[in-house]
């Protein structure tokens, strides 16, 4: 329920997914700290969020991510350099 560092910034960084494992949407914010119902929602059970550099999308600073729901939920994160 708080703000939290799913990616650190990464210069290098050319590829990037975000797939969120939990029971509860996730929202991701770009270099700054997440806040529930804005930014880049992550709907549950299997919501992602893809970075590719052909795609010209991938973000390279810090990405952040938050849940309104209770106790620990899981976002799994590949990153590609």
């Amino acid at each position: 329920t708080n703000s939290g560092t799913v990616l650190a910034a990464n210069a290098n960084r050319e590829y990037a997914l975000l797939v969120n494992d939990s029971d509860t949407i996730v929202y991701l914010d770009f270099g700054g700290a997440a806040v529930v119902n804005e930014g880049i929602r992550l709907n549950d059970r299997g919501g992602w969020y893809e970075m590719i550099k052909g795609a010209g999308n991938v973000y390279t600073g810090r990405i952040e991510a938050i849940h309104n729901g209770s106790g620990n939920k899981l976002l799994l994160v590949t990153e590609g350099t």
